[in-house]
């Protein structure tokens, strides 16, 4: 039997495995897929329908502070939003962001950094899209070549894995200091590049490429895969390996046994294998419809993952006693659109597992 059984392995879940963990808790963390953490930009923005509370700083602090021990700093704060860049060129407010992105200046230069290899950020757009967002800015473009031949249409993911060696990155600052003297570019106060600064080494490549280029450099997350978000997915998982959590991946949840509102166990399914996992609670971090923790049916939202009658916005319409929601879990009544993620995210899950203490 274990203490807690999560269901779900994006932000929410990972973060209610890593902090029941912390509490001394056996965990289980049951995952259909890999959770929409993988798509998302790694920021975190959202708060949901309700305002920003003392146990909101709470959350956030302690998402911080175990950030910082798992060698992922993040900035920014709870209290303020900052202006980020992303791959369209367009600014985004966040909370808070990874030390690889630098929020945008109203003024001065900067300048766009492209790889040929990679069809989908593309500097020129970047440009257009940023000048419209910030007239005072003066937005430079160059675009060089990672010297990479591949059978398919590489990713930002691609660059970036590529960014960890170091001869990878020698060529390409070799190639934006060339470019910049031939056509007598001013020096610019920060470099946009895609999100590719690394996945192992990030924190070597920043170093690297703001000191070679003289400023600082950021990255504008676009489609996913987006590095910052793999970042910090395999950070947590390994976190929760490492607190103890027992993994069964690519398991489906097919039933549940509810019993004097307490649910008892769940059916858990592999590819080829059904079994029963029994916990003393459960903590439901599906995703909601994005997640595929609801599906949305002519009847309105239905629940996937215990089976249970839930009401107009996708809350269980008798929750078990022993059963905690989280992120969009919760249903559309609590978040936009029942989509999720970020500090409303982090909240949820940080709130769910002090309830284990009392």
């Amino acid at each position: 039997m274990y203490d807690v059984v999560v269901v779900g392995q994006g932000l929410s879940g990972l973060l209610s495995a890593i902090w029941a963990g912390e509490q001394g808790k056996k965990v289980a963390l049951v995952s259909k897929g890999t959770g929409k953490l993988l798509q998302s930009t790694g920021f975190m923005d959202f708060y949901g329908k309700k305002p920003a509370t003392e146990m909101t700083k709470e959350a956030v602090d302690k998402f911080k502070q175990l950030m910082t021990k798992l060698n992922l700093p993040y900035l920014g704060d709870f209290g303020s939003k900052v202006s980020v860049v992303t791959g369209s060129g367009y600014l985004k407010e966040t909370i808070l962001y990874p030390e690889t992105v630098v929020p945008v200046p109203d003024s001065g230069r900067v300048l766009v950094v492209g790889f040929t290899e990679i069809a989908d950020f593309q500097p020129a757009f970047v440009k257009g899209n940023l000048e419209r967002e910030r007239p005072e800015l003066v937005v430079d473009t160059l675009t060089v070549s990672l010297e990479q031949k591949s059978l398919r249409t590489m990713t930002q993911l691609d660059a970036a894995r590529l960014l960890d060696k170091k001869e990878n990155r020698a060529k390409v600052l070799k190639q934006i200091k060339a470019q910049m003297q031939k056509r007598n570019l001013g020096q610019p106060e920060l470099y946009i590049f895609p999100a590719s600064l690394g996945i192992e080494n990030w924190r070597t490549v920043l170093q690297e490429f703001s000191v070679e280029l003289g400023a600082p450099v950021t990255e504008a997350p676009g489609m996913p895969p987006n590095a910052p978000a793999v970042r910090l997915f395999e950070s947590l998982r390994k976190a929760a390996i490492r607190m103890g959590t027992r993994f069964y991946s690519d398991t489906e949840v097919i039933g549940s046994h509810v019993e004097e509102n307490l649910v008892r166990s769940l059916k858990i399914q592999t590819s080829n294998h059904t079994t029963e996992i029994i916990g003393r609670t459960y903590i439901i971090a599906a995703g909601g419809v994005l997640g595929g923790g609801h599906v949305m049916t002519a009847q309105g939202l239905k629940d996937t993952v215990l089976g249970l009658e839930t009401d107009a916005y996708g809350q269980y319409s008798v929750c078990p006693e022993n059963v905690l929601l989280v992120g969009a879990s919760r249903g559309t009544k609590e978040l936009h659109c029942g989509i999720t993620g970020g500090v409303s995210a982090i909240q949820s899950s940080y709130e769910s597992v002090l309830s284990l203490t009392k």
